[in-house]
C-alpha cells in the first residue's frame, strides 16, 4: 500500500476483479490502512467499471489543537 511516493493524502484505487468479492478487498484495505495508522476521509465509485478509491490521510488528526 506504500510502494509509492506520496504527500501527506493517499489515494488508493480498488478494481474488482472476477477472483474476489470487491466487499473483501474494501475490508483488507480498510484493515490496512488501520494497521498504518491512516484516516479514511472520503470514497468515491467510478462508474462504469465500478472501481472505488479510498481517499486516505496519512497524518494523525490535531482536530485544531498545537502542542506547546
Amino acid at each position: 500500500m506504500t510502494d509509492q511516493p506520496h504527500g501527506r493524502y493517499f489515494a488508493q484505487e480498488l478494481v474488482p476483479d472476477q477472483d474476489a468479492k470487491l466487499r473483501g478487498r474494501i475490508q483488507d484495505a480498510l484493515d490496512a490502512g488501520e494497521r498504518w495508522e491512516w484516516h479514511l476521509v472520503g470514497v468515491s465509485e467510478i462508474p462504469p467499471e465500478h472501481r472505488i478509491v479510498l481517499f486516505w490521510d496519512t497524518a494523525r488528526p490535531s482536530f485544531g489543537r498545537t502542542s506547546e
